[in-house]
């Protein structure tokens, strides 16, 4: 899949740039140089929206060329409501631009598996934004064990691994281990589906 960086900002184009796992990066700046995207059948497409194009423009441009393509946010000062908005109007991530390349790589891998990536603070704002239902944890109980609904709560909460396993006084490995085997029990894609499941449920 071929990763394409709309952006005209030096510092995000270096930052990209330092990266050896996302093989070559193809950077376009102004939408005349969208038609040039024609040769990939797949792009995972990181708009930088600081740039000085409109980009309800580059989604109608980029909707002309490609069935399907794969949208990543970046923003140089991120805010929730936008986050949320874009999240809506279907980009898989959104993040700081000024982020280190290990997250910006993270937020890739993410979007390129079908999940979505967003920062905790933005996950933590849409978690908490849902009412809980209290009925859930007896509901629950019949698919995961009492330590996975532990950490269920927790994640329903909007904590990372790290802030569990201190939570819980577990090593941040067996927090892994336990997540995952709740994306697979639930059948969930990713930690934010888990958290609307457990905050949703009937």
């Amino acid at each position: 899949m071929k990763i394409v960086l709309f952006s005209n900002a030096n510092f995000l184009i270096n930052e990209l740039q330092k990266t050896t796992k996302l093989g070559n990066i193809e950077v376009v700046n102004k939408k005349g140089d969208l038609c040039n995207l024609e040769k990939y059948k797949e792009i995972v497409f990181l708009y930088h929206l600081d740039s000085n194009e409109n980009y309800l423009d580059i989604l109608d441009e980029l909707s002309k060329i490609f069935i399907s393509y794969k949208l990543i946010a970046l923003r140089n000062n991120t805010n929730n409501i936008e986050g949320c908005s874009l999240l809506k109007i279907g980009f898989k991530a959104y993040l700081n631009s000024m982020s280190n390349i290990n997250i910006i790589e993270d937020a890739i891998k993410s979007v390129e598996k079908g999940k979505v990536w967003i920062y905790p603070e933005l996950m933590e704002f849409l978690i908490s934004s849902i009412p809980l239902n209290e009925s859930n944890k007896e509901t629950i109980l019949e698919k995961v064990t009492i330590k996975e609904l532990e950490v269920l709560e927790l994640i329903a909460q909007g904590l990372n691994n790290n802030a569990i396993s201190k939570k819980l006084n577990l090593a941040e490995v067996t927090v892994k281990k336990h997540v995952g085997s709740l994306l697979k029990k639930l059948n969930k894609k990713d930690r934010l589906s888990l958290a609307l499941y457990f905050k949703n449920m009937s």
